[in-house]
């Protein structure tokens, strides 16, 4: 297929953009320093599907709440405006048939591994967890434009990350496509107004040069230990990897344990959504 060129990025950016009144309003108003919870409730109120996810998860056990939230302004002050506009985004670019199950089941791991990560080093828990929710969200560009793409993260998902694996993947991608899908979220992160370094947390994700931020070193993280989660090995062959890509944030003796907490939460978190 033809190279995607940064036209292509930029013009399928605005169509998703123009594509969706709520998040496009939403987007908006969170910019505002005096916005509260039940003003964002009455925008979000026009879109049931995206309102029903938020309840969900404001009810879910990840936050512990006993599903006693009734009210959509009370859902939106648990998780959050960064959460809520994560699933905004998110929800809209999967009115596109572009996202799969097993791509809200990636983002939902990483981003549950992510606010772990972030709470073991000091980070803002709901910063990491809300831009995990989007740091794959390139792919879905590409999968918009090319409907075999999914196959090749099928393909990769099957495979803990690894050092040369990762500098192929993104090699491929950028022969394939002309970009990669690190570069491509980055870009539509930017378009959304997403701080600088949030951007570059998402452009950098699989090419950390050490730890741009905090927030960064728990995206990576996260994103590591939901690869480690879904490629469905043992600890022990997944240390056995050549090159294997471990948490550079998790003791080795406490991995296991903290692996099998990540994995337990965000399976709850899948099953209260879906």
């Amino acid at each position: 297929m033809d190279l995607i060129s940064a036209e292509d990025i930029n013009q399928r950016i605005e169509v998703l953009e123009a594509s969706h009144a709520v998040a496009t309003r939403l987007l908006a108003l969170v910019e505002r320093d005096d916005v509260g919870a039940r003003e964002v409730a009455t925008v979000l109120s026009a879109d049931p599907v995206l309102v029903q996810r938020i309840m969900r998860m404001a009810n879910s056990a990840y936050y512990g709440t006993g599903g006693r939230v009734r009210e959509l302004h009370a859902a939106i002050a648990i998780l959050g405006f960064d959460a809520v506009k994560s699933l905004a985004l998110t929800s809209f670019v999967e009115g596109t048939g572009t996202i799969t199950p097993q791509d809200w089941e990636h983002s939902i791991t990483s981003a549950v591994g992510a606010a772990e990560v972030a709470r073991m080093i000091g980070a803002d828990q709901q910063q990491a967890f809300s831009l995990a929710l989007l740091h794959d969200i390139g792919e879905a560009v590409i999968a918009s434009l090319d409907s075999t793409f999914h196959e090749l993260l099928a393909n990769r998902r099957a495979m803990p990350l690894t050092a040369d694996g990762e500098l192929t993947m993104l090699a491929v991608e950028r022969k394939r496509y002309g970009l990669h899908h690190a570069a491509i979220g980055a870009d539509m992160l930017e378009s959304w107004n997403f701080h600088p370094d949030l951007v570059q947390a998402v452009a950098q994700h699989h090419t950390p040069k050490g730890s741009l931020s905090r927030t960064h070193a728990a995206l990576v993280d996260g994103d590591r230990i939901a690869h480690l989660i879904t490629c469905g090995l043992s600890l022990d062959q997944i240390r056995e990897t050549p090159m294997v890509l471990l948490p550079h944030y998790v003791d080795d003796a406490r991995l296991a344990g903290v692996i099998a907490n990540i994995q337990a939460r965000s399976a709850a978190m899948i099953a209260d959504l879906f």
